[in-house]
């Protein structure tokens, strides 16, 4: 006898995505910053685009140079030495035609996360800024801060001596369980398109935790390596495939 019969197949494809980011500084011209005086300020914009395939968080590092150095206030009185960083950070914006600097400015999405303040005459001081919606694939932030501005020093002291100010960008996948119950290293993720500060805190501690060795990493000069899947996990604590 002939038997009537059927069968059907379902092949599922999966594509595995990944994290890759772009940090850029479109106002930075390697010429400005030759040659500083005091209280002069050179462009310095860091953004940061989201060049992988998913939705992740990013976060910026700043190392600034600090010296034990002998200031002046703007009737010419001199100060110090006093270990202080040598240059600070800040926003531009127009007003009645003028340009005004505000040091220690950043940008709406920002928040500076953690500041760590040079102990020794060379080292640097360290600020860590997170953006607070996570980046879609293309999608790029708004600059950090615009320009950075050299402290008004007393002429004699750092002659000729060359100093750099790196930046550093950060970013881990933003893809978790929007629930309200997930919880990142303590704390619940109550909104994931749009964190807190204590939420980014939380955020970024976890990215530091996956990264062997990263304390060290943050040095100037180092890159923290490429993001990789072998036996880590994704922000809701399950294995990455």
């Amino acid at each position: 006898m002939a038997y009537l019969t059927d069968n059907e197949v379902h092949v599922n494809t999966f594509t595995v995505g990944k994290v890759q980011i772009d940090l850029q500084e479109p106002g930075w011209d390697p010429g400005d910053g030759e040659e500083l005086v005091p209280n002069e300020r050179v462009d310095k914009d860091p953004k940061i685009e989201n060049t992988g395939v998913n939705r992740a968080y990013v976060f910026a590092e700043v190392k600034i140079p600090a010296k034990e150095v002998i200031t002046a206030t703007p009737d010419g009185t001199k100060q110090g030495p006093v270990l202080q960083d040598l240059f600070t950070y800040g926003t531009v914006e127009e007003k009645d035609g003028k340009e005004v600097y505000t040091a220690g400015g950043i940008h709406d999405g920002w928040t500076l996360l953690l500041s760590e303040k040079a102990s020794l005459d060379g080292a640097c001081s360290t600020y860590v800024f997170g953006y607070g919606r996570p980046l879609e694939k293309g999608e790029e932030t708004p600059a950090v801060f615009d320009q950075v501005k050299f402290l008004n020093l007393v002429e004699g002291q750092l002659d000729g001596e060359s100093l750099s100010v790196p930046v550093k960008g950060y970013a881990i996948q933003a893809e978790i369980n929007g629930d309200g119950q997930t919880a990142i290293d303590g704390v619940a993720i109550q909104n994931p398109d749009l964190l807190t500060e204590e939420e980014m805190k939380a955020v970024y501690r976890v990215f530091a935790g996956q990264n062997d060795g990263f304390q060290d990493l943050t040095d100037a000069g180092s890159g923290l390596k490429e993001a990789d899947t072998g036996g880590e996990k994704d922000l809701a604590g399950n294995p990455i495939a």
